[in-house]
């Protein structure tokens, strides 16, 4: 269970991440691979691009979700909406505080995976 974020940081299960994070369908908690996704950087902020959606797509979730920052800041490509149109996943971006709720909902009975961004 995600509990609570704040600029820079998010708590799951008790423990402290100060970077972003993905949430695998079985629970695991990882660093975000921003360097899969480097490439595509143009401005401030590396954004969500397809490579990385690729990983967390082989573990066949139903949903993923996106935290894209506090503020919304979080670029998601559209190569990356377009990919999991392609995959007929189901996806949902917000704010991360918003995305860590409609996680921990979805969770409970479905199978999820995430990826949140813990800055702007």
């Amino acid at each position: 269970m995600i509990e609570k974020t704040g600029f820079g940081y998010i708590v799951v299960n008790g423990v402290k991440y100060d970077h972003d994070i993905v949430v695998h369908v079985d629970g695991k908690v990882t660093r975000r691979k921003k360097e899969l996704s480097k490439p595509y950087k143009k401005g401030f902020h590396t954004p969500l691009a397809p490579p990385e959606i690729e990983e967390i797509l082989a573990e066949k979730p139903e949903i993923i979700v996106i935290g894209s920052g506090q503020n919304g800041a979080l670029p998601v490509l559209n190569e990356t909406i377009k990919l999991l149109e392609e995959k007929k996943v189901k996806y949902i971006i917000e704010k991360t505080p918003k995305a860590i709720e409609e996680y921990n909902e979805l969770s409970k009975e479905r199978k999820v995976a995430a990826i949140f961004h813990v800055t702007c």
